[in-house]
C-alpha cells in the first residue's frame, strides 16, 4: 500500500498544498508549528475519519476558512484509487473513486495505516479507555464482523443504560441477548489479536522483556456470553441504582508489563516511549500478515524522548518496511530518504 500524492486545501494551517510522496521513506522537518504533524494528521483523518490531536474536527480546518477538503491517490493490491474528503461545521462527506461514503465504518480499511505519536502516551500511563480504543481501532480496519459487532455492542449498551436509569426492567431483555452475543465476539477478538501481537519481532526483540495481558471480568473467553447474561442478572439491582452497565468488554484492559512489573506505574520515560514504539510497530506487523501488503507507517517527531540504544533499534526497524513518513524538527542525516522541509503550512521538496 502506497500514498502515491496528497492534496490539502483549508486543513490546519495549509492554505493549500499538493505534495507527491516517495514509496519508501519520506522524512518530513521544519519548525515547530510549521505543519509536519498535520500532514501526519491528514493522512491519519483520511484512514480512520478522525484526529489524533483533537476529537473537535473544527479544529482542523483553516480558522479563515468554512470547509477544509483533503484527497489522497493511492495504490492498494497494485491498483490506484482515490480518497476524497470534506470537512465543515456539519460533519464530513468521504467518497472512494468517485462512490460516497455514508458512514465512518465504511471508511476503515480503505487505506490502512498505523500513526506513532507523542499523544500515545496515553496508551501506557492513561486508562482503559485509549487501550481499548487501541485494539478496537485496529482490528476493526481488517475485521468488518469486528465493527460490525463492536457497533452494535455500543449500540445496545446504550439502550440498556437507558432503560436501567427509567427502571423499565421488562425490557432489558431485548437488548440484553444481542449485547452478550457481540461482547462475547469482541472478547475473543481482542484476545487473540493480543496474542499475535506478543508474538510481533517489535515485541519479541524489545530492549526490555515486554508483555501484554487481556484483562478482563469473564472467567473464560469460550464461556463469555452465558457468563454476562448471568452477570446481568445477578447486578441487576447495582446496575438500576447506578444507571449503568457494569460488566463486559467496555471496561476491560489491557495489562503492558515491563520486566514482569505493570508499565503504567513503573515504567520510566524512555521506557514508556519504547513501549509504545514497540506496540505501534507489533500493530503494523500485525495488520501487513492479515491484509497482505505493508500498510502506511508514520510516526511523529521520530526518537523523541528514546535514549541512544532505543532510537538506534527503531532506525534499524524501518528499514524495509514499507512506506513510511517520518517527522522531525533538524534535516536527517540519511541521503536515502526522501526529504520534504515544511515551512509555514507550505512544502519544499
Amino acid at each position: 500500500m502506497k500514498l502515491l500524492s496528497l492534496y490539502l486545501k483549508n486543513f490546519r494551517n495549509y492554505h493549500e498544498a499538493c505534495i507527491e510522496f516517495s514509496p519508501q521513506v519520506n522524512y518530513l522537518y521544519g519548525e515547530n508549528a510549521a505543519g509536519k504533524t498535520s500532514l501526519l494528521e491528514a493522512i491519519y483523518f483520511l484512514i480512520t475519519g478522525r484526529s489524533f490531536r483533537t476529537s473537535r474536527l473544527t479544529d482542523l480546518i483553516h480558522f479563515e476558512a468554512h470547509a477544509a477538503y483533503l484527497e489522497a491517490h493511492f495504490e492498494k493490491n497494485g491498483v490506484e484509487q482515490h480518497l476524497k474528503l470534506t470537512l465543515d461545521r456539519e460533519g464530513r462527506k468521504i467518497w472512494h473513486n468517485e462512490t460516497a461514503i455514508s458512514s465512518l465504518s465504511a471508511l476503515l480499511g480503505i487505506l490502512a495505516g498505523v500513526v506513532i505519536s507523542p499523544e500515545d502516551y496515553t496508551l501506557v500511563k492513561g486508562g482503559p479507555l485509549a487501550r481499548r480504543q487501541f485494539l478496537d481501532l485496529q482490528i476493526a480496519q481488517t475485521s468488518p464482523p469486528y465493527l460490525h459487532h463492536l457497533s452494535r455492542y455500543m449500540r445496545a449498551m446504550k439502550q440498556r443504560n437507558e432503560l436501567l436509569r427509567r427502571g423499565e426492567i421488562h425490557l432489558l431483555s431485548v437488548w440484553e441477548a444481542p449485547m452478550a452475543e457481540s461482547a462475547a465476539f469482541l472478547i475473543a477478538g481482542r484476545h487473540q489479536t493480543l496474542l499475535e501481537l506478543q508474538e510481533q519481532p517489535s515485541i519479541v526483540n524489545h530492549v526490555d522483556n515486554l508483555t501484554l495481558r487481556y484483562r478482563t471480568s469473564t472467567p473464560s473467553v469460550d464461556g463469555a456470553q452465558s457468563y454476562l447474561l448471568e452477570q446481568y442478572e445477578k447486578n441487576r439491582e447495582k446496575e438500576i441504582e447506578r444507571g449503568s452497565t457494569l460488566v463486559g468488554p467496555h471496561r476491560d484492559d489491557i495489562e503492558i508489563l515491563v520486566n514482569g512489573k505493570e508499565a503504567r506505574f513503573f515504567a520510566s520515560e524512555g521506557q514508556t516511549r519504547g513501549c509504545i514504539t514497540a506496540l505501534r510497530l507489533a500493530q503494523w506487523a500485525r495488520m501487513q500478515g492479515v491484509i497482505n501488503e505493508p500498510p502506511i507507517l508514520c510516526i511523529d517527531d521520530v526518537g523523541v524522548s528514546l535514549d541512544a540504544l532505543r532510537e538506534e533499534h527503531l532506525f534499524c526497524q524501518l528499514e524495509g518496511p514499507g512506506q513510511v513518513f517520518l517527522t522531525s524538527p533538524k534535516p536527517t542525516e540519511f541521503s536515502s530518504y526522501h526529504t520534504l522541509k515544511v515551512e509555514s503550512g507550505a512544502v519544499v521538496v
